[in-house]
């Protein structure tokens, strides 16, 4: 069978590298606990599974990535299963897929069920949804939502907001800036109103900011999430050669340890920040406060934070006040994008020499500056 494989962009295939990080912490975690079944994972468009990059070099997506981690990974846990389910709308994918995934000898192994499918992504997790019903019990799910425009049906994702587990939802930025605002005809202004659930003219309002449009489908994920559970999410932007956002990817649980282990794979990923935006080092530069005549740090560039960025946060909530180590801590793990862990001691460093932060065991944090 000649597979015709796509082009993967660097942003793509960083993309890929993170989710896969996360699913091998992420599962040892889940595997390690005693009354868990084991992991399911699903990928609604799940492509060829093998992709191409600008120089014609085979690289692995998502799906073959995620199959070779867990197959690699399940055996260490001999009494739980991974199943895996992946999708495309295209046949021919689905088949170049299975092809290449033959080279792993997954069929044989009892701990390991890959199923596929040939339909459209929603009807997909729809009736995956009913199937799984309480016969998923035990077993913690992940689902992917990467669509290659701003086409997010709620109806479908939101079973799997409310299941034990997370999602990771691809939000395609890039194609609501550049569309929405010219959108004319009715069916195309209802894929945007369906995505964000707001009226057309709100979504314009938007336009291009990132922060504006993340919120509009943070606020979504909230309302359909149950009350009986805390919901954690984060967002990471992933840019172009140009530097212009391409897509948020948006990661959604009702654990505080899967928000706080995807933040500090995405930081991990980006080499120590929160994106790979090149911000031509002016991330470095100081500038002048003429009300206070000191020298102060470069304010921050929301499309990629650095630890700088941090600390600031940090001494500007809790700089005047009394607070332990924990609490300021706990405020990151419940932040969108900074992250505490792996990076406790950069953070503490950071505060230390740029506010003069003094950390005793016991007792409060004190800032001299």
């Amino acid at each position: 069978m000649k597979c015709m494989l796509e082009e993967a962009k660097p942003h793509t295939i960083k993309k890929f590298e993170i989710i896969n990080n996360y699913v091998a912490d992420w599962a040892r975690k889940i595997l390690g606990y005693g009354d868990s079944k084991g992991v399911v994972y699903i990928d609604c468009m799940s492509n060829a599974g093998m992709y191409r990059d600008a120089e014609g070099n085979q690289v692995k997506g998502t799906a073959i990535l995620v199959a070779e981690t867990l197959k690699n990974i399940i055996k260490d846990y001999p009494d739980k299963k991974a199943v895996l389910f992946f999708n495309d709308l295209d046949k021919n994918k689905v088949e170049c897929l299975k092809e290449f995934l033959k080279e792993y000898d997954l069929e044989n192994d009892s701990q390991f069920t890959v199923v596929t499918a040939n339909r459209d992504r929603d009807e997909f997790i729809i009736t995956l949804e009913r199937l799984l019903g309480s016969k998923a019990y035990g077993y913690n799910t992940l689902l992917v939502y990467d669509p290659y425009n701003a086409t997010l049906n709620w109806d479908a994702i939101s079973p799997y907001i409310n299941r034990w587990g997370e999602v990771i939802i691809n939000h395609m930025v890039s194609d609501t800036a550049r569309g929405a605002k010219q959108a004319k005809r009715q069916k195309v202004k209802d894929k945007y109103q369906e995505t964000y659930q707001q009226n057309i003219s709100k979504i314009v309002e938007a336009g291009t900011d990132r922060k504006k449009l993340d919120e509009l489908i943070f606020e979504i994920i909230k309302d359909r999430a149950s009350d009986n559970y805390d919901t954690f999410i984060a967002s990471f932007p992933f840019f172009n050669r140009k530097n212009s956002v391409v897509y948020n990817l948006i990661f959604c649980t009702h654990h505080i340890k899967g928000i706080k282990l995807f933040k500090k794979i995405a930081w991990d990923a980006f080499g120590g920040k929160s994106s790979l935006k090149d911000t031509h080092g002016e991330e470095n530069q100081l500038t002048f406060d003429f009300e206070t005549g000191e020298t102060v740090v470069a304010a921050a560039d929301e499309g990629c934070y650095y630890i700088k960025d941090v600390a600031k946060y940090v001494y500007d909530k809790y700089g005047d006040k009394e607070v332990m180590l924990d609490e300021i801590y706990d405020d990151l793990d419940r932040h969108p994008i900074f992250p505490s862990d792996g990076y406790k001691n950069e953070i503490k460093k950071e505060l230390k020499e740029r506010y003069g932060a003094e950390f005793k065991r016991g007792k409060p944090v004190v800032f001299r500056k």
